[in-house]
């Protein structure tokens, strides 16, 4: 999610989004009554019998009744009341329009509130986008290029010169092991969260089972790519993997949280409460440090749910929406779908 302005008084977001996931948070933060502007097309009827009706693009602010994402098409459709327009004469105020959401369009939304966790929800779209600290690595059995990768900034690691071995020297694994070696060394220099390895041969392949051999672990994905050098680190960037890398930390994100409930709930330490009313309770008291919220409950209860949330950051406390749609929140959705860490035990 690329940010263009948050501005909390007036209670506006400018925002452009960039994948199905971007658009996915979108969803959850316009509300019924919010005012989005963005631009649609209309079919303009013709004047007469010998002219052709007409497309005509459209900038409309509309006042939203209900939004649809429809994940598998990518589409984010906004519907509701045109409010206001360009150019005034096509457009028709009062009348029902669609604004469909696309990426890499800039996208206005006027709330009647904004609350701290919507803010927070597109602020850490616009983190996940940006994959920062992912280490590229592109190889065959000649040369490993490294690139980090920051806030889609490619900046060039070095290279790591192998044997080129070709079919005579195949079967010389010696080669082969002291290359990968060299490889995990250089990576380890650069210290990234996350590695991608990809390749336009079988060398990946060789690699990912030399780490299973020798019981190396980290957060590491493997892709192709076509080329090597700079021509495959510009490939890679373009690949899906690094959307995988941005999910991958918000599951673990999520899942740390969901766990520390369940820990906490197993020990009986009274460090978490679950469940609706006993959240309740927790909030009221001020008990409540961190609120984990499933987005599917706050979508189909908002007005039951968010006075809660609005409770504990009034209180300086953390809300967290969990995605339904993930293990973690399979694991909150058994606990009711609401679940809070508290910084005292209550007393009963």
């Amino acid at each position: 999610m690329k940010i263009l302005s948050i501005d909390r008084k007036l209670k506006l977001l400018k925002v452009i989004p960039e994948n199905a996931d971007d658009l996915w948070h979108l969803e959850k933060v316009i509300e019924k009554g919010d005012l989005v502007s963005g631009s649609t097309d209309r079919k303009i009827k013709a004047k007469n019998v010998e002219q052709k009706a007409e497309r005509v693009q459209l900038f409309v602010t509309i006042e939203i009744e209900k939004t649809d994402f429809q994940k598998f098409s990518g589409v984010l459709r906004a519907q509701g009341i045109v409010i206001e327009g360009k150019p005034e004469e096509l457009v028709e105020l009062k009348s029902h329009q669609t604004i469909e959401i696309e990426l890499g369009k800039p996208v206005i939304i006027k709330k009647k509130e904004l609350k701290n966790y919507q803010v927070e929800r597109i602020e850490k779209a616009k983190k996940a986008s940006q994959s920062e600290n992912a280490l590229l690595v592109v190889f065959d059995e000649e040369n490993a290029s490294f690139g980090l990768l920051k806030e889609f900034e490619l900046e060039p690691r070095g290279i790591v010169r192998g044997a080129s071995r070709g079919k005579r020297f195949a079967q010389d694994e010696s080669v082969q092991k002291k290359y990968f070696e060299e490889i995990m060394r250089k990576c380890s220099e650069i210290k990234a969260a996350s590695i991608v390895f990809a390749g336009p041969g079988f060398e990946k392949e060789s690699l990912k089972k030399w780490l299973e051999e020798k019981g190396i672990k980290g957060n590491f994905l493997f892709a192709n790519v076509n080329s090597t050098g700079i021509t495959g680190l510009q490939e890679l960037m373009k690949h899906d993997v690094l959307e995988k890398i941005s999910k991958q930390r918000q599951i673990i994100a999520e899942a740390k949280l969901v766990e520390e409930v369940l820990a906490a709930i197993g020990k009986n330490t009274g460090f978490a409460e679950y469940g609706f009313e006993q959240v309740k309770k927790a909030v009221e008291l001020g008990a409540a440090k961190e609120l984990l919220v499933l987005d599917s409950l706050l979508l189909e209860n908002r007005e039951k749910t968010e006075p809660l949330m609005d409770a504990v950051e009034k209180n300086r406390g953390i809300v967290h929406i969990i995605n339904a749609e993930q293990e973690p929140g399979e694991k909150l959705k058994g606990l009711g779908g609401i679940a809070a860490i508290l910084k005292f035990k209550l007393q009963y």
